[in-house]
């Protein structure tokens, strides 16, 4: 069910709801890490490194701005790595303030695109 109303979705709603899961999995790990849950922490920043991955994987370098996201997805992929050496919430609360950042641009950007 959900690949099926995932597939329906347009790239920008795609994107929208990938920084939406991505700060959720920051959020939980922060929380794992808060309660002494060490690998439930691992296993959130790792799930979070895999949609940044993801989505640097996804852009298209043709396009200036891609370049630009692209140092920006590869620097926050950079801080969840020392994120998860240090197991450090400091770090991670920059990381979810971005993201929450690009979650907004994105679903502003989306709903533009559909009426214009």
């Amino acid at each position: 069910y959900r690949a099926q109303s995932v597939g329906s979705l347009t790239p920008g709603e795609q994107v929208v709801l990938l920084f939406e899961h991505a700060a959720v999995c920051i959020s939980k790990a922060m929380k794992c890490i808060e309660s002494k849950d060490i690998c439930g922490a691992h296993n959130a920043i790792v799930k979070a490194q895999n949609i940044y991955e993801y989505l640097m994987d996804s852009l298209d370098m043709n396009f200036e701005i891609s370049k630009n996201l692209y140092s920006l997805y590869d620097f926050i992929l950079d801080r969840l790595v020392q994120a998860n050496i240090k197991k450090d919430t400091e770090i991670l609360q920059q990381v979810l303030t971005m993201t929450r950042g690009f979650y907004d641009t994105w679903k502003q950007a989306e709903l533009k695109s559909r009426h214009s």
